[in-house]
C-alpha cells in the first residue's frame, strides 16, 4: 500500500512552521505504512485477531428480525440483458445464530426451508448469517493472506479461503437434483478495527448432475442500528446463478427496518424436510 504526501519536500526556504508540519505529516505516513506491513507480516497472527474480533461480534450481536427484500433478474441462455423477474419480501429472524423465515404479516417464524416459502425461480439463505458464521468458526475453512487493499472506502486486510466438499453444508438445489458443494471465497477486514467489510464466495466445481456451472455470492457490510445500539451486518447482498442450460440469474437483497427479536414474536422449530443439516443453501426450482 502506498500513501503520497503531496510537495512532501521540506525546502530550507520555507518558514520553520510550515517545514515542521510538512515533516510530521510525512512521518505520520510512515507510522501507518509501517504499522499495516507489520500486521501483514504475521498473517495468521493477524487472522487469529479477526477471529476473535468475529467471535466477540456474534457474542454481542442480540436476535434481531429484519424485512428482506429480494429483487430477482433473469438473463435467459442466448439472450443479451437481463430482466427483472419480480421482487420477493420475506421476514428474516436471526435467533442464536439460525436464519428464520417468514411470510410477511405471519405470527411466527419457523425453522423450514426457504424455497418452500417462494415462488419458483433462484432464492438463497445464508447471506446475512450462516456464511460467515461457517467460515470463523470450527476448521472448514482454509486461509491464504493476500495483502493489503483498499476496498468499499476502506483500506483493509484480504485473506483468501476455501472450503472443501468433505467440510461443507452448502446445499444446492435445481429443479429435483440436489448436492452439497465446495466453495472458496475472499473477504477484507479493515486495517484498523478488523470489521468485517466484503464477504464474496464461489462455488464453480458443481456436480454435472445438478444441472448448475456456478454459483457467486457478495456481501457488503456497514452499521446498522437496532435498539439503541449499533452492530455491523451485511446490509446488502447479491447472488448470481449459472445454469448449464446458459440462463443466468441474478438477486439483488437488502436488508430494512431491523429490530431486536423480542419475547412477544413465536418461533417454532422443525426437523427439515429431507433431514439434510445446511448453514446456507441456493435452489433453482
Amino acid at each position: 500500500m502506498l500513501y503520497f504526501c503531496e510537495r512532501a519536500e521540506c525546502h530550507f526556504a520555507r518558514k520553520l512552521a510550515n517545514t515542521t508540519v510538512c515533516c510530521a505529516f510525512l512521518f505520520c505516513c510512515v507510522v501507518a505504512v509501517t504499522s499495516a506491513l507489520q500486521a501483514a507480516d504475521e498473517p495468521q497472527d493477524l487472522l487469529q485477531r479477526i477471529r476473535s474480533q468475529m467471535a466477540t461480534h456474534f457474542s454481542q450481536l442480540p436476535n434481531y428480525t429484519c424485512h428482506q427484500v429480494t429483487d430477482r433478474l433473469l438473463r435467459r441462455a442466448y439472450t443479451g440483458s437481463l430482466e427483472r423477474v419480480d421482487s420477493v419480501e420475506l421476514e428474516v429472524a436471526f435467533v442464536s445464530n439460525k436464519e428464520l423465515f417468514s411470510r410477511p404479516g405471519d405470527t411466527r417464524f419457523e425453522e423450514r426451508e426457504i424455497h418452500n416459502l417462494v415462488p419458483a425461480g433462484t432464492i438463497g439463505n445464508g447471506a446475512f448469517g450462516g456464511h460467515v458464521s461457517t467460515i470463523f468458526s470450527g476448521d472448514a475453512a482454509t486461509f491464504t493472506f493476500v495483502g493489503t487493499f483498499k476496498k468499499d472506502g476502506h483500506r483493509t486486510f484480504r485473506y483468501e479461503f476455501s472450503v472443501p466438499q468433505e467440510k461443507s453444508h452448502f446445499l444446492v438445489r435445481h429443479a429435483s437434483a440436489q448436492g452439497i458443494v465446495g466453495y472458496k471465497g475472499s473477504l477484507w477486514v479493515d486495517v484498523e478495527t478488523l470489521d468485517l467489510v466484503r464477504f464474496e464466495l464461489k462455488a464453480d466445481h458443481i456436480a454435472s448432475y445438478i444441472g448448475v456451472s456456478s454459483i457467486e455470492e457478495s456481501m457488503r457490510y456497514s452499521s446498522m442500528r437496532i435498539g439503541n445500539s449499533t452492530f455491523l451486518l451485511p446490509k446488502t447482498s447479491q447472488l448470481a446463478v449459472a445454469d448449464q442450460a446458459g440462463n443466468y440469474s441474478l438477486n439483488m437483497i437488502r436488508l430494512e427496518r431491523c429490530r431486536e427479536f423480542t419475547g412477544e414474536s413465536v418461533v417454532t422449530y422443525g426437523a427439515p424436510d429431507n433431514g439434510i443439516s445446511t448453514d446456507h443453501e441456493a435452489s433453482e426450482h
